[in-house]
Protein backbone atom coordinates (compact mmCIF):
# COMPACT_ATOMS: atom_id res chain seq x y z
CA UNK A 1 0.00 0.00 0.00
CA UNK A 2 1.33 3.38 -1.10
CA UNK A 3 1.26 6.33 1.39
CA UNK A 4 -1.04 8.17 -1.57
CA UNK A 5 -3.62 5.61 -1.12
CA UNK A 6 -3.03 5.06 2.77
CA UNK A 7 -3.48 9.01 2.52
CA UNK A 8 -7.35 8.79 0.61
CA UNK A 9 -8.14 7.41 4.20
CA UNK A 10 -11.63 9.31 3.77
CA UNK A 11 -13.32 11.34 6.52
CA UNK A 12 -16.86 9.47 6.61
CA UNK A 13 -18.65 12.37 8.80
CA UNK A 14 -18.95 14.28 11.69
CA UNK A 15 -20.49 12.48 14.43
CA UNK A 16 -21.04 15.85 16.79
CA UNK A 17 -18.90 18.95 17.55
CA UNK A 18 -15.22 18.17 18.32
CA UNK A 19 -15.80 14.32 17.09
CA UNK A 20 -15.11 12.50 13.93
CA UNK A 21 -14.81 8.94 12.18
CA UNK A 22 -12.56 7.76 9.60
CA UNK A 23 -12.66 4.74 7.51
CA UNK A 24 -9.25 2.94 7.49
CA UNK A 25 -7.68 1.16 4.67
CA UNK A 26 -8.86 -2.56 5.63
CA UNK A 27 -12.77 -1.42 5.87
CA UNK A 28 -12.66 -0.85 9.65
CA UNK A 29 -14.13 2.73 10.84
CA UNK A 30 -12.59 4.31 13.75
CA UNK A 31 -14.13 7.49 15.75
CA UNK A 32 -12.17 9.92 17.14
CA UNK A 33 -11.68 13.90 18.68
CA UNK A 34 -10.78 16.02 16.67
CA UNK A 35 -8.51 17.85 18.74
CA UNK A 36 -6.18 13.93 18.97
CA UNK A 37 -6.13 14.23 14.98
CA UNK A 38 -2.78 14.71 14.77
CA UNK A 39 -1.79 11.38 16.65
CA UNK A 40 -4.64 9.41 15.59
CA UNK A 41 -2.94 9.83 11.50
CA UNK A 42 0.22 9.07 13.30
CA UNK A 43 -0.93 6.10 14.74
CA UNK A 44 -2.73 4.47 11.50
CA UNK A 45 0.85 5.35 9.52
CA UNK A 46 2.17 3.15 12.14
CA UNK A 47 0.39 0.39 11.54
CA UNK A 48 -0.59 0.67 7.84
CA UNK A 49 2.25 2.34 5.64
CA UNK A 50 5.16 2.17 7.61
CA UNK A 51 3.95 -1.66 9.11
CA UNK A 52 5.83 -0.77 12.10
CA UNK A 53 4.61 -3.76 14.94
CA UNK A 54 4.56 -6.11 11.49
CA UNK A 55 7.71 -5.67 9.69
CA UNK A 56 8.61 -8.99 10.33
CA UNK A 57 6.58 -11.09 8.40
CA UNK A 58 6.04 -13.63 11.47
CA UNK A 59 4.41 -11.29 13.14
CA UNK A 60 1.64 -10.43 11.75
CA UNK A 61 -1.52 -11.94 13.22
CA UNK A 62 -3.32 -15.38 11.86
CA UNK A 63 -6.30 -17.24 11.91
CA UNK A 64 -6.76 -17.71 15.35
CA UNK A 65 -4.00 -16.22 17.40
CA UNK A 66 -4.24 -14.90 20.79
CA UNK A 67 -3.26 -11.13 20.56
CA UNK A 68 -2.71 -8.80 23.76
CA UNK A 69 -2.87 -5.13 22.69
CA UNK A 70 -1.56 -3.15 25.68
CA UNK A 71 -1.76 0.59 25.30
CA UNK A 72 -4.51 0.29 22.98
CA UNK A 73 -5.21 3.70 22.49
CA UNK A 74 -8.58 4.20 20.27
CA UNK A 75 -7.92 0.83 19.14
CA UNK A 76 -6.38 0.97 15.27
CA UNK A 77 -3.88 -2.21 16.14
CA UNK A 78 -6.63 -3.79 18.01
CA UNK A 79 -8.98 -3.39 14.75
CA UNK A 80 -6.34 -4.19 12.55
CA UNK A 81 -5.60 -7.72 14.20
CA UNK A 82 -9.11 -8.51 14.83
CA UNK A 83 -9.83 -8.67 11.59
CA UNK A 84 -6.90 -10.65 11.14
CA UNK A 85 -6.74 -13.05 14.22
CA UNK A 86 -10.59 -14.00 13.19
CA UNK A 87 -13.73 -15.26 14.99
CA UNK A 88 -11.33 -18.43 15.78
CA UNK A 89 -9.57 -15.83 17.54
CA UNK A 90 -9.12 -13.50 20.13
CA UNK A 91 -7.33 -9.65 20.91
CA UNK A 92 -7.18 -8.59 24.51
CA UNK A 93 -7.20 -4.85 24.57
CA UNK A 94 -5.74 -2.68 27.34
CA UNK A 95 -5.72 0.95 28.14
CA UNK A 96 -6.55 2.79 31.05
CA UNK A 97 -7.15 6.45 30.06
CA UNK A 98 -11.07 7.33 30.26
CA UNK A 99 -11.95 8.99 27.45
CA UNK A 100 -9.40 6.42 25.53
CA UNK A 101 -11.23 3.81 26.78
CA UNK A 102 -14.51 5.26 25.60
CA UNK A 103 -13.37 5.59 22.37
CA UNK A 104 -12.00 1.88 21.96
CA UNK A 105 -15.45 0.59 23.51
CA UNK A 106 -16.95 2.55 20.69
CA UNK A 107 -14.94 1.38 18.13
CA UNK A 108 -14.82 -2.22 18.47
CA UNK A 109 -18.79 -1.96 18.42
CA UNK A 110 -19.21 0.58 15.67
CA UNK A 111 -17.28 -2.88 13.59
CA UNK A 112 -19.26 -5.21 14.86
CA UNK A 113 -16.44 -7.73 16.44
CA UNK A 114 -16.55 -10.21 18.89
CA UNK A 115 -13.57 -11.48 19.11
CA UNK A 116 -12.19 -8.33 21.49
CA UNK A 117 -12.07 -8.13 25.28
CA UNK A 118 -11.05 -4.88 26.47
CA UNK A 119 -9.92 -4.31 29.72
CA UNK A 120 -8.98 -0.94 31.58
CA UNK A 121 -5.80 -1.10 32.52
CA UNK A 122 -2.25 0.34 32.91
CA UNK A 123 0.09 -2.52 32.64
CA UNK A 124 2.92 -1.88 34.90
CA UNK A 125 5.85 -3.36 36.94
CA UNK A 126 3.53 -3.56 39.94
CA UNK A 127 -0.25 -4.09 40.99
CA UNK A 128 -1.77 -1.27 42.43
CA UNK A 129 -3.56 2.11 41.67
CA UNK A 130 -1.17 4.83 39.53
CA UNK A 131 -1.54 7.91 38.31
CA UNK A 132 -1.28 8.35 34.57
CA UNK A 133 0.01 11.72 33.03
CA UNK A 134 -1.99 13.10 29.82
CA UNK A 135 -0.18 15.96 27.90
CA UNK A 136 -2.67 17.42 25.19
CA UNK A 137 -2.15 14.64 23.19
CA UNK A 138 -3.35 11.40 25.10
CA UNK A 139 -2.02 8.34 23.01
CA UNK A 140 1.22 9.94 25.15
CA UNK A 141 -0.19 9.77 28.46
CA UNK A 142 2.55 7.85 30.49
CA UNK A 143 2.64 6.51 34.16
CA UNK A 144 6.20 8.14 34.36
CA UNK A 145 5.28 11.88 34.20
CA UNK A 146 8.75 12.94 33.05
CA UNK A 147 8.18 10.73 29.52
CA UNK A 148 5.15 12.32 29.19
CA UNK A 149 6.22 16.01 29.76
CA UNK A 150 9.88 14.92 27.33
CA UNK A 151 7.35 14.01 24.26
CA UNK A 152 3.92 15.79 24.86
CA UNK A 153 4.80 18.79 26.75
CA UNK A 154 2.89 20.02 29.49
CA UNK A 155 1.24 17.55 31.81
CA UNK A 156 -2.69 18.77 31.69
CA UNK A 157 -4.30 16.06 33.30
CA UNK A 158 -3.50 13.84 35.97
CA UNK A 159 -5.86 10.30 36.58
CA UNK A 160 -5.63 7.39 38.70
CA UNK A 161 -5.73 4.22 36.91
CA UNK A 162 -5.24 0.47 38.08
CA UNK A 163 -2.03 -0.97 37.11
CA UNK A 164 -1.48 -4.64 36.59
CA UNK A 165 1.65 -6.45 36.15
CA UNK A 166 1.93 -9.10 32.87
CA UNK A 167 1.34 -11.88 35.23
CA UNK A 168 -1.73 -10.60 37.02
CA UNK A 169 -3.33 -10.56 33.32
CA UNK A 170 -2.04 -13.77 32.78
CA UNK A 171 -4.12 -14.79 35.90
CA UNK A 172 -7.12 -13.37 35.85
CA UNK A 173 -7.39 -14.19 31.94
CA UNK A 174 -6.22 -17.48 33.11
CA UNK A 175 -4.04 -17.72 29.95
CA UNK A 176 -1.72 -20.48 29.26
CA UNK A 177 -0.18 -19.17 26.05
CA UNK A 178 -0.12 -15.49 23.75
CA UNK A 179 1.05 -15.86 20.15
CA UNK A 180 1.50 -12.32 20.63
CA UNK A 181 1.73 -9.39 22.66
CA UNK A 182 2.03 -6.11 21.62
CA UNK A 183 3.44 -3.20 24.17
CA UNK A 184 3.10 0.96 23.31
CA UNK A 185 2.91 1.81 27.28
CA UNK A 186 5.18 5.10 26.85
CA UNK A 187 8.00 4.07 28.47
CA UNK A 188 6.69 1.37 30.56
CA UNK A 189 7.70 -1.12 28.27
CA UNK A 190 11.37 -2.44 30.33
CA UNK A 191 9.44 -2.75 33.73
CA UNK A 192 6.60 -4.80 32.48
CA UNK A 193 8.69 -7.01 30.86
CA UNK A 194 11.29 -7.52 33.46
CA UNK A 195 8.75 -8.13 36.10
CA UNK A 196 7.05 -11.05 34.70
CA UNK A 197 9.86 -12.11 32.97
CA UNK A 198 9.20 -15.95 33.61
CA UNK A 199 5.86 -15.34 32.07
CA UNK A 200 7.61 -14.28 28.60
CA UNK A 201 8.34 -18.31 28.41
CA UNK A 202 4.62 -18.64 27.79
CA UNK A 203 4.90 -15.79 24.87
CA UNK A 204 5.37 -17.02 20.92
CA UNK A 205 6.14 -13.51 19.71
CA UNK A 206 6.65 -9.93 21.45
CA UNK A 207 6.44 -6.32 20.03
CA UNK A 208 7.68 -3.86 21.77
CA UNK A 209 7.42 0.34 21.05
CA UNK A 210 10.74 1.29 22.39
CA UNK A 211 10.77 4.77 24.13
CA UNK A 212 14.63 5.94 23.86
CA UNK A 213 14.59 8.53 26.51
CA UNK A 214 13.46 5.78 29.09
CA UNK A 215 15.72 2.68 28.09
CA UNK A 216 17.68 1.56 25.43
CA UNK A 217 17.43 -0.49 21.81
CA UNK A 218 20.19 -2.85 23.84
CA UNK A 219 18.87 -2.76 27.15
CA UNK A 220 15.14 -4.49 26.05
CA UNK A 221 17.06 -6.73 22.95
CA UNK A 222 19.15 -8.22 25.81
CA UNK A 223 16.26 -8.94 28.15
CA UNK A 224 14.38 -10.35 25.08
CA UNK A 225 17.22 -12.91 24.12
CA UNK A 226 17.64 -13.80 27.34
CA UNK A 227 14.21 -15.13 27.29
CA UNK A 228 15.36 -17.31 23.90
CA UNK A 229 13.96 -14.76 21.62
CA UNK A 230 15.65 -13.29 18.36
CA UNK A 231 14.70 -8.95 18.09
CA UNK A 232 14.42 -7.56 15.10
CA UNK A 233 14.56 -3.71 15.38
CA UNK A 234 13.35 -0.87 13.21
CA UNK A 235 14.08 2.80 14.23
CA UNK A 236 10.72 4.80 14.07
CA UNK A 237 10.05 6.89 10.57
CA UNK A 238 7.94 9.45 12.78
CA UNK A 239 10.12 10.11 15.89
CA UNK A 240 13.73 9.90 16.60
CA UNK A 241 13.36 8.70 20.20
CA UNK A 242 11.40 5.89 19.53
CA UNK A 243 12.16 2.43 17.70
CA UNK A 244 10.44 -0.52 17.45
CA UNK A 245 11.22 -4.26 18.37
CA UNK A 246 9.72 -7.30 16.87
CA UNK A 247 10.75 -10.52 18.82
CA UNK A 248 10.47 -14.04 17.47
CA UNK A 249 10.72 -17.76 19.44
CA UNK A 250 14.66 -18.16 18.11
Amino acid sequence: MGLGQLLRISLLKLLRVGEAMLKLPDGSRISFDLDQAPEILSNILHIYYYMDYGFVSDALPRAGWRVIDAGAYLGAYTLWSARMVGSSGEVVALEPHPRNLKLLEKNVRLNGLRNVRILPYALSGHDGECILYSPRYRALASLRREHAEGVGGEVLEEVRVRCITLRTLFEVLDLDRVDLLKLDIEGLEYEVLRSSIDLLDRVDRVVVEVHLDVRSLIEIEDLLKARGFKPFIKLDTLAENQAFIIALRD
